[in-house]
């Protein structure tokens, strides 16, 4: 049977995007496997159903063929970090989408982090801001992301299409009602979910780091390459543990509490459990003496030097590293404390691509803007990060594409990606700037207050910054 239809150009996107993914087979529920067998001035599509019914597996296809609209002509705006990696990008993007689009003119607004930061949600509200734009999602935590960016959910195919897509937990980054999504997952560098470490410094000690079964371990072969002198002053340290928002989270799940209860809007680091995870890193520099704080000062320096073997700030120090440094350097994905009774790590923020709510009275920007995300974010745009940056992408896809293996930093991504992303939680509070969980943590592992009077710190400021935002939400 063949039929043939006309398409809208965000259905046709999806239909290209649905052919390309197809689906899995399950027992007793009908499935459809499509199959893009043909682009010329129609796209054809291949539909396979394939049903399990008393035992006998029925099978019926049948191929639909739908004309795609008319040429694009818009104008669109993105706003971008200008980071040169992201420059690169989107110098690529901007050239493709240019064969495809010629009747989109794309200008691109490069803006400074912290310009970026102060810049972004004002425009928002005074209704100036990018049709594209880039952020982090820790930059909308306290705001209502409804209210903020358009909702792609059904744009982008459905919920379920989406966590196919990417990692499901890349969508939980934000707070967001009844399941929608307003951004595109694309880039986190995993902070406090990797190890990048000198190689050759645990060789010579006689360290296996890809052995590593637990964090118990790793202290273990981190005492291995420690160096203290007679006067008991340490002349080479093994693990910097500057960076633990992340982890000290993490650690909290792994022990079975959390620290922060959604149900009542309650911080909870002042527990049990937080107690045992801020203990744990304070061992980590005076009882197993891993780290000095006076002796590390620049970790980056500190490696370079020989004065460092090991940092958990992410897979994106890998590739900073090896762009700096003639270093063997690894990226390790963080084993589980040695007590965790459930496996869960803690991410950074991620970089993401959000549209304009303006788009949803203007058509054809709208398709436009998607049509260029669309691009930025197609297994071709995202295998362009892999050749400078060695953080996460949150495309399984991508993965899975042998070209990934040809990249310079694909196989060290792909490593982290796949480790943490099943496992990763966010806590899905409503505090934009947790300066003041950094300020206290730090405060306790320098032995300026006890471990219990600083979360207790934590949780008193960080509840009243939840508070505070929930106010103003519910408004």
């Amino acid at each position: 049977m063949r039929t043939k239809n006309y398409v809208s150009r965000r259905d046709f996107l999806r239909l290209g995007a649905t052919a390309a993914a197809g689906a899995a087979l399950t027992a007793c529920q009908p499935r459809v496997i499509t199959e893009q067998v043909a682009v010329t001035e129609e796209v054809v599509v291949k539909e396979t159903v394939v049903v399990e019914k008393e035992g006998e597996t029925v099978i019926e296809e049948r191929v639909v063929t739908a004309t795609p609209p008319a040429q694009i002509n818009a104008e669109i705006t993105v706003w971008h970090q200008d980071w040169d990696g992201l420059n690169r990008i989107l110098a690529w993007a901007t050239g493709a989408f240019g064969e495809k689009e010629p009747g989109v003119d794309v200008s691109l607004v490069p803006i400074g982090y912290g310009d970026l930061v102060a810049k972004l949600l004002p425009a928002v509200a005074a209704g100036n801001e990018g049709d594209v734009n880039y952020l982090y999602t820790d930059w909308v935590s306290a705001t209502d992301i409804s209210q903020v960016f358009l909702d792609i959910t059904e744009l982008a195919g459905g919920r379920s299409a989406l966590e196919e897509r990417f990692y499901p937990a890349a969508l939980t980054a934000v707070d967001a009602p009844e399941g929608k999504v307003y951004y595109y997952p694309y880039i986190s560098g995993l902070t406090d979910c990797v190890f990048c470490l000198d190689t050759d410094d645990f060789s010579a000690a006689g360290a296996d780091w890809e052995k590593w079964a637990d964090l118990r371990v790793v202290i273990e072969d981190c005492k291995k390459v420690t160096k203290i002198d007679e006067s008991g002053k340490m002349t080479h340290a093994s693990w910097s543990i500057k960076s633990f928002g992340g982890l000290l989270a993490a650690i909290m799940w792994q022990l079975g509490g959390t620290p922060f209860d959604r149900e009542t809007s309650t911080f909870k680091y002042n527990s049990e459990e937080g107690i045992a995870a801020l203990q744990f890193l304070h061992d980590i520099v005076y009882e197993h003496r891993l780290f000095d704080w006076d002796f590390v000062t620049d970790y980056f320096q500190d490696i370079a030097n020989d004065q460092l073997s090991m940092v958990n700030d992410g897979a994106w120090t890998y590739s900073v590293f090896l762009n700096n440094y003639d270093l063997n350097m690894a990226a390790i994905p963080i084993p589980m404390h040695p007590d965790a009774t459930e496996n869960v790590l803690s991410p950074s923020p991620i970089g993401s691509w959000a549209l304009s709510k303006r788009l949803s009275e203007n058509s054809a920007g709208l398709d436009a803007s998607m049509a260029f995300v669309d691009t930025i974010m197609s297994v071709d745009g995202q295998l362009q990060a892999m050749d400078f940056y060695s953080g996460s992408l949150m495309s399984p896809e991508v993965y899975a594409d042998p070209r990934i293996e040809e990249t310079q930093y694909g196989a060290v991504s792909k490593r982290c990606a796949e480790a943490v992303w099943p496992i990763a939680r966010y806590p899905l509070h409503h505090v934009a700037n947790p300066q003041s969980l950094y300020t206290e943590i730090e405060r306790a592992l320098t032995n300026e207050i006890s471990l219990q009077e600083a979360l207790a710190n934590v949780d008193e400021q960080m509840q009243g910054l939840e508070d505070t935002a929930l106010e103003r939400l519910n408004q």
